[in-house]
C-alpha cells in the first residue's frame, strides 16, 4: 500500500503563518540567494564542489553573468556541474523572492 506524503507543517486555521524562517531552505552555511555571495563565499562553494576557488575570483553577481561554457573553461572537469548547481540555487532564490512578494502584496 503506497504511503501518503505527510507535511509536518500545515497552515494555521486563521491563515497566518507568522514570521517565515528561511533557514530551513538553506542547503549549507551560504546565503540562500547566490547573488548575495561575496568572493569568499563563492570560493567556499567552488571548493566544496571540488573546484579551484582561485579560478573564480568574483562575487555571486558576477557568477550570474557566466555561461555554462565559461564555467567549463575555468574548470573543464566540473564546469557544467558547477553551472547547473549555481543555476538551481539561483532559480530557488528567485522563486522564493517571487513568492514572498506575492504574499506580502495581499
Amino acid at each position: 500500500m503506497p504511503t501518503q506524503a505527510r507535511c509536518d507543517r500545515v497552515p494555521p486555521a486563521d491563515g497566518a503563518w507568522g514570521a517565515l524562517d528561511l533557514r530551513v531552505l538553506q542547503e549549507d552555511d551560504l546565503p540562500l540567494d547566490p547573488r548575495e555571495w561575496c568572493r569568499a563565499q563563492v570560493g567556499a562553494w567552488v571548493s566544496r564542489r571540488g573546484g579551484l576557488p582561485e579560478r573564480f575570483p568574483m562575487n555571486g553577481k558576477a557568477l550570474c553573468l557566466m555561461s555554462k561554457d565559461m564555467f567549463a573553461a575555468r574548470v573543464p572537469r566540473l564546469g557544467h556541474a558547477l553551472h547547473q548547481d549555481f543555476r538551481r540555487r539561483l532559480a530557488k532564490a528567485l522563486a522564493l523572492q517571487e513568492l514572498i512578494e506575492k504574499l506580502s502584496s495581499k
